[in-house]
């Protein structure tokens, strides 16, 4: 095995790891939702691409933490997986710093449909956006 498919596997296994965990981050998933075994060469490159896009925007966020434009893409990339409870969080955040972007609420409407919330109280988006808050800055420091 040459050395770029070991860590692509490598890669591919700590993805899977890591959206089978219960986080703001990721995905609130019981059981991953699929096997390295199961992974084409294209998923695996799509999740490690997912991966380097979410570490450089939480980077950007840990520097700049009003960065409501990394806040939006953050959630737009959960979005665009279907994780649409994950997106909840930075969309929440994001919301708490520009009340006024129209395309926040928006896709905040749009995830919590999706993730089968007819509605949300105050508090609870406060909560949300309190636990993305400490995630990114948390990012990075875990084992």
């Amino acid at each position: 095995m040459s050395y770029w498919k070991g860590l692509a596997a490598a890669v591919a296994i700590d993805l899977v790891w890591i959206m089978g965990a219960s986080t703001v981050l990721a995905p609130d998933l019981q059981e991953p939702a699929y096997t390295v075994a199961e992974l084409s060469p294209n998923e695996v490159d799509e999740l490690i691409e997912i991966s380097e896009r979410l570490d450089s925007l939480v980077m950007q966020l840990q520097m700049n933490p009003a960065d409501v434009d990394a806040m939006e893409k953050v959630a737009d990339i959960y979005a665009d997986k279907g994780w649409w409870d994950a997106a909840i969080g930075p969309l929440a955040r994001a919301i708490q710093l520009d009340a006024g972007r129209w395309s926040l609420w928006s896709a905040l409407d749009r995830a919590l449909e999706k993730a089968g919330m007819a509605t949300i109280t105050d508090a609870e988006l406060t909560v949300r956006a309190a636990n993305f808050v400490d995630e990114v800055n948390a990012w990075g420091h875990g084992c």
